[in-house]
C-alpha cells in the first residue's frame, strides 16, 4: 500500500528537516510525549510505540507466550505483513472469509474454524470501518480465547464510546504514510488486558531502536512525501517520487514474506525513533480536523455514488480511511482516477502484497474463501485525506456512476 496519506503540511516537513540535525534523532523525550498523548486520545491503559504496526502485533503475540503452531483466526482479506507477523511469532494463520458489504470478517464462520489449538481471534477493522467486535468478543469469551484488534486503518473510530483498538485484549495501530496519521513508518500497541502487563513490558524493554541511518532516512522520506504529493505539484511530483524510490534514495521498512529476521539491516521488532515521534505529536494535535475532513469528503463522494447511507458514514464506528466499493471494469477506472489523484487501490489480492500464485506461502489455498477472492478482483477505493480535492474527481465519479460498472448495491448499509 505505497501511497502517501496527505495529512501533513509543509510546516511539519520544515520542522522535521530541522530535527534531522539534532542529537536526539533516535532516543529522546518525544517518544514518551507521543505515547502519553496517544494513550490519552484513545483512553488506553498503556501504549507502546513501535517502528511499524506489524511489529506491535508481533510483540503482542510474543508477550502472550504462545506455543509453536498455536492458531490465530483472521480474515483472509488482509495485508501480507499480518500473517507474516503471525508466522514470525511461530504461530499459524487460519483464514476466515469476509462479508462483501463491509469487507470485514464474517463472524458467522468463525466458530467452525476453532480447534483445540486456537488461541486468538484477530479483529480487523477494514478500511476504517469497525467489524462486529461485540460478536467477536462474545465468541472469544465462549471459547476462552483472546482478541487482538487490528485498528491500523481505524484510528478514531469508536463503538459505544470506546475507541477501536481498546476493546480486545490488545489493539494495534499503524501510523505509516498511508494511514489516518502519518509518521513515515510507525505503530502503536495498546495493552488492554492487565494479565499481560509484565510480559509486554519485558518484551518492550528488550526491543531496540532503529539506527540513526534508518531514523533519518524515514524522516527524509516523510519530508519528500509531503512535498512531492502536494496537490499543486502532484502532476510532476509523483514521477519524481517514483524515480527517487527506484534509485533507493528513500527509506522503507520492507519485511514482506519471506524474511530472515536476522537478515535485515534493521531490527524486527524495533521501537519508534524520537524524530518520528515528534511527527506523531504534531499529527495527533490535528487528528480531529483530519477525521472531519475525511467524513466530509466521504459524504461528497457518496452524494454522487449513493452506495452508503449518510447516517452510516457519520456513525462513530466508521472513519472511512478509504471510501470502498466494488466495480466491474476496475482497470479502466483505476487508470482514469490515477491521472488526477494518487489512487493506489488497496487489497487487490486476497492477501495484499502477495501475488495470487504465492499465497500458499502464507498458508492460504486458492479458492478457500469465495467472498475474499471476489472482493480482491473487484475492489475500488478512494483515499479521503486532505490532499484529495473533490472538484478534481467529481466528473469522474459521475462518469463511473453512469457507466453501470459499480457492482455494490446502492445503500447497502
Amino acid at each position: 500500500m505505497n501511497i502517501f496519506s496527505g495529512s501533513n503540511t509543509f510546516d511539519e516537513a520544515y520542522r522535521t528537516f530541522i530535527n534531522l540535525f539534532k542529537k536526539d534523532v533516535v532516543n529522546g523525550h518525544a517518544e514518551q510525549e507521543y505515547e502519553h498523548q496517544f494513550k490519552e486520545y484513545i483512553n488506553s491503559h498503556q501504549v507502546y510505540a513501535f517502528a511499524a504496526g506489524r511489529m506491535a502485533l508481533f510483540s503482542a503475540l510474543k508477550g502472550m507466550c504462545l506455543s509453536d503452531d498455536d492458531e490465530i483466526i483472521l480474515p483472509s482479506y488482509t495485508c501480507s505483513v499480518v500473517p507474516n507477523a503471525i508466522i514470525y511469532a511461530c504461530c499459524k494463520p487460519i483464514y476466515c472469509d469476509i462479508n462483501k458489504e463491509d469487507y470485514n470478517i464474517d463472524t458467522s464462520k468463525i466458530e467452525a474454524l476453532i480447534t483445540s489449538n486456537t488461541k486468538v481471534i484477530y479483529a480487523q477493522h477494514t478500511f476504517g470501518n469497525m467489524c462486529d467486535i461485540d460478536r467477536i468478543m462474545s465468541i472469544a469469551k465462549k471459547h476462552n480465547l483472546h482478541v487482538i484488534e487490528d485498528a491500523a486503518l481505524s484510528l478514531g473510530a469508536k463503538h459505544n464510546g470506546q475507541y477501536s483498538g481498546t476493546i480486545g485484549d490488545f489493539g494495534y495501530f499503524s501510523t505509516d504514510r498511508s494511514k489516518i496519521i502519518n509518521t513515515s513508518q510507525g505503530g502503536i500497541l495498546s495493552l488492554n488486558n492487565g494479565d499481560f502487563r509484565d510480559s509486554i513490558k519485558t518484551e518492550y524493554k528488550q526491543t531496540p531502536y532503529l539506527s540513526v541511518k534508518h531514523s533519518r532516512g524515514l524522516a527524509i522520506t516523510f519530508i519528500v512525501g509531503v512535498i512531492m504529493y502536494h496537490p499543486r505539484i502532484y502532476w510532476i511530483g509523483r514521477y519524481v517520487h517514483v524515480i527517487l524510490e527506484k534509485l533507493n534514495l528513500l527509506t522503507f521498512l520492507d519485511d514482506r514474506f519471506p524474511l530472515d529476521l536476522n537478515g535485515k539491516d534493521y531490527p524486527y521488532p524495533a521501537r519508534l525513533s524520537n524524530i518520528l515521534s515528534k511527527i506523531g505529536v504534531m499529527q495527533l494535535n490535528k487528528i480531529n480536523s483530519n477525521l472531519k475532513y475525511r467524513e466530509a469528503l466521504s459524504i461528497k463522494i457518496n452524494n454522487v455514488l449513493k452506495i452508503y447511507t449518510e447516517d452510516y458514514i457519520k456513525q462513530d464506528e466508521n472513519v472511512f480511511l478509504r471510501y470502498s466499493f466494488l466495480v466491474d471494469n476496475r482497470g479502466y477506472w483505476e487508470k482514469e482516477f490515477s491521472s488526477v489523484i494518487n489512487l493506489g487501490i488497496w487489497f487487490k489480492t486476497v492477501i495484499e502484497g502477495m501475488e495470487n500464485n504465492a499465497l500458499e506461502i502464507l498458508g492460504y489455498a486458492s479458492g478457500q474463501n469465495e467472498n475474499s477472492e471476489y472482493c480482491a478482483k473487484h475492489i475500488f477505493n478512494i483515499p479521503t485525506h486532505s490532499n484529495i480535492d473533490f472538484n478534481k474527481i467529481e466528473k469522474l465519479l459521475i462518469r463511473l456512476k453512469e457507466s453501470g460498472d459499480i457492482l455494490t448495491k446502492e445503500r447497502v448499509l
